[in-house]
């Protein structure tokens, strides 16, 4: 009796991998009014606080301001300190963290895997460490997108916390990036004096980039400035603040009174020392850049809620948008190319190995040079738009950043 042989095992079917769900970035036309706008008044601030940095050859006292300016020159220092330092930046990191939340969200409704989405983040973050190391190595030693990056980098372990472990986090580090400030303001106030602190003017161009590569090493100190706004940003986001400003009116309200007032009553102690109001102590100079930097977090705040206060005021939605909104919308769509662009206007002509004009330069004259070069950048955003183009700087991110689908 013969047997037949026993069948051949069936072929297993190789496991199926399923594709993330693949989220495009928000069309312009469906973008949010508020935010944009935000971020395009936030670039003007960013350009007169940073227009100090590019004078040289002169001595500098308290908030890096040549000691020997003009009476204009200390009621711009004055008013600069009180309404602009550490008060725009502020607002740039919140609207950073903003923009993380809503990426989050998005993928979230997209049923994105969390690995994916954190994938995403991650490569988001680390990339523009990546824009920020090259702008540092390139043009400015007091680029925030490398700081902003690692910000970002460490607000992924938060995204997915719950509401009050966010805002504690964020609260315990604030103090830490205020007393940092405190002691770079008592350094000036120590070293300085009255103002023995001496800008360089060297028109080296290889010492200047050696000095910049260096600087890179300062990010980390930022990040930890901008840590507690993006952390602020992300919890914002959940609620669509600034998305749907109508349905939070009353807390935009409320935060951009109590921000401005808190603001401008902790600055008013900083400001008067930057436009040589009165002489400093060390101590006084560290409790007074401290609350600086502290207060400046609630006026970094109330900056964005007055943006979206007066969006929501005025029912103002991208068809009725005013003409100067559309503008401001166009810088704030294209804000790494504006920011970048800013650098490029500011150390090409100024630095003292190029142009050299900001050897001898008044605060007051580079801050109209900052109002100028905000202008311009205006003017070329504007021009994109017109064309709908993004802005380069955008354009490579994206790239860098959004992975291509495969079938």
């Amino acid at each position: 009796m013969t047997t037949s042989p026993a069948p051949a095992p069936l072929p297993q079917a190789a496991p199926v991998q399923l594709a993330a769900p693949h989220v495009d970035p928000v069309p312009a036309s469906q973008r949010a009014v508020a935010p944009d706008v935000a971020r395009g008044l936030a670039l003007l601030g960013i350009a007169l606080a940073n227009s100090v940095v590019h004078l040289s050859g002169g001595e500098i006292g308290a908030g890096s301001r040549p000691v020997d300016g003009s009476t204009l020159d200390r009621v711009v220092d004055g008013l600069v300190s009180l309404f602009v330092d550490r008060r725009t930046m502020p607002m740039f990191a919140l609207l950073y963290g903003y923009g993380i939340g809503v990426v989050v969200r998005r993928r979230a409704a997209a049923w994105v895997p969390w690995p994916v989405a954190r994938g995403d983040l991650l490569r988001r973050a680390g990339v523009l460490v990546a824009f920020g190391a090259v702008h540092i190595a390139l043009l400015f030693e007091g680029d925030i997108l490398a700081s902003y990056g690692l910000a970002g980098l460490l607000a992924v372990a938060f995204v997915r916390a719950s509401d009050r472990r966010l805002l504690v986090v964020a609260a315990c580090v604030l103090p830490v990036a205020a007393l940092a400030m405190g002691g770079y303001g008592a350094m000036l106030a120590l070293f300085g004096g009255t103002g023995d602190l001496e800008v360089p003017a060297d028109d080296n161009a290889l010492v200047a980039a050696l000095f910049r590569l260096v600087s890179i090493a300062v990010a980390p100190l930022g990040a930890v400035v901008a840590v507690p706004l993006v952390l602020a940003g992300l919890w914002a986001a959940r609620r669509e603040v600034l998305e749907r400003p109508a349905d939070h009116l009353a807390l935009l309200r409320r935060t951009a009174l109590v921000g401005l007032a808190v603001s401008m009553l902790g600055g008013l102690p900083q400001a008067t020392i930057v436009a040589r109001l009165r002489e400093a102590s060390v101590l006084d100079a560290f409790g007074s850049a401290a609350l600086h930097q502290l207060t400046g977090v609630a006026g970094g705040l109330a900056f964005a809620a007055l943006v979206g206060w007066a969006v929501a005021a005025r029912g103002t939605t991208l068809d009725n948008l005013s003409p100067a909104g559309r503008a401001l919308r166009a810088v704030g769509q294209r804000s790494m190319t504006c920011y970048l662009l800013q650098s490029v206007l500011f150390v090409l002509p100024l630095a003292p190995w190029a142009g050299a004009l900001g050897v001898g330069m008044s605060t007051a004259q580079v801050a109209a040079w900052a109002v100028g070069v905000w202008l311009v950048t205006v003017a070329v955003a504007v021009g994109l738009e017109a064309t709908g183009r993004r802005g380069p700087a955008e354009a490579l991110y994206r790239r860098l950043v959004y992975r291509p689908v495969t079938a």
